[in-house]
């Protein structure tokens, strides 16, 4: 298994932004040290849910500060930006941090968010898709080329430069838990991101429809990846972990008010909301506890195809201390505990037959 922190600077009290910004740097630079992997940027507009508005400048200051770390986009929100500009950013980081990039794509889920840029949900798939194919075409035609879909249209021959510094481009991650998305990862060869919260059961499902769609296509159904967010927080015992439960429910709580777009000057109403997760199966789909409780959680996650751990750990406002000791239990315990450990081999012959996981 591989693992990465995931970013998305979320400031319950609107505090310093440049010192929120700067302890994730400081957490990041440290997981670095520890062996994790990678670390992932969210891209989040005009609220406190998540302080994250210009990742791929963000992630140039990363790469600056670290030396090994990959350093992902989850997601850029292709529906909000204009296409080449977007593929030409991307490329010049690609080229600024020596080939460290993994862009993450998205096409967006807060109506509240895109409505800030003119856009709305109900075109975001199709400006998705279009955006998502002009980057391919830029980072990978050598001659110009022209463009014309429903949204993006580009009329006069283009050639981007420079092109990304990993051939053909930068490894594409996929934000998305739908059927779809899964048949979309499977056709561009994109490691799909999942989410945790829906449970194991979810998480299987969704991994059968990427083995589904890999059969369909001709490929192979072994060795497929899967990533999954996981909002993780370590202590040395689980009674200090489950202390930190009221951040993450303020986290979810704060989605959900986005969702509402139940916004007031930029802050959100993190209120409790009706059907939210009892706190069993909210203790259960969190990945809290002990190094020995949360490696046992994270070897279930493999066992249903998990790959890739994007690990949610600064959520809800938590001190910058709880998240340092949190990634040291990380890095010094569980991950060694991990690494060797894999989805089982007859999982995808296992899922391709199994019906239960069919929608």
């Amino acid at each position: 298994m591989q693992f990465g922190l995931f970013y998305e600077w979320p400031n319950p009290t609107l505090r310093n932004w440049k010192l929120l910004f700067e302890e994730g740097v400081e957490q990041i630079q440290y997981s670095e040290a520890l062996g994790f992997d990678y670390c992932l940027i969210a891209e989040h507009h005009f609220t406190n849910y998540g302080n994250s508005p210009a990742p791929l400048m963000q992630a140039l200051y990363i790469g600056q500060r670290t030396k090994r770390l990959r350093i992902g986009t989850a997601a850029v929100i292709l529906p909000v930006w204009q296409p080449l500009r977007l593929a030409e950013e991307i490329a010049v980081l690609d080229n600024l941090i020596d080939g460290r990039l993994m862009c993450g794509v998205g096409r967006g889920y807060q109506a509240y968010e895109m409505a800030g840029f003119g856009g709305d949900l109900g075109a975001s798939r199709q400006k998705f898709h279009e955006t998502l194919d002009v980057l391919l075409k830029a980072w990978t035609h050598e001659e110009s080329f022209t463009y014309e879909g429903e949204y993006v249209k580009i009329s006069t021959p283009v050639t981007v430069f420079p092109k990304p510094l990993q051939k053909p481009h930068p490894p594409l991650w996929l934000a998305g838990t739908s059927a779809e998305s899964m048949q979309l990862a499977a056709r561009m060869d994109m490691l799909p991101l999942s989410s945790s919260m829906m449970g194991m059961a979810s998480v299987r499902a969704q991994f059968g429809a990427l083995v589904r769609a890999q059969a369909d296509l001709g490929k192979s159904i072994h060795h497929l990846r899967l990533g999954l967010q996981c909002v993780t927080h370590v202590a040395p015992t689980d009674e200090e972990a489950y202390a930190a439960l009221p951040y993450a429910r303020w986290q979810h709580r704060a989605q959900r008010g986005l969702n509402r777009q139940d916004v007031t000057n930029g802050q959100v109403d993190a209120r409790p909301y009706e059907g939210e997760l009892e706190e069993a199966t909210y203790r259960d789909r969190l990945f809290f506890g002990s190094p020995a409780t949360v490696i046992a959680k994270f070897k279930r996650a493999a066992s249903v195809g998990a790959t890739h751990i994007s690990n949610w750990m600064m959520f809800g406002g938590i001190e910058h201390d709880k998240l340092m000791r949190s990634i040291r239990l990380m890095g010094e315990e569980v991950i060694p505990a991990l690494r060797d450990v894999h989805p089982p081999a007859d999982l995808p012959d296992e899922l391709l037959h199994d019906t239960a996981t069919r929608p």
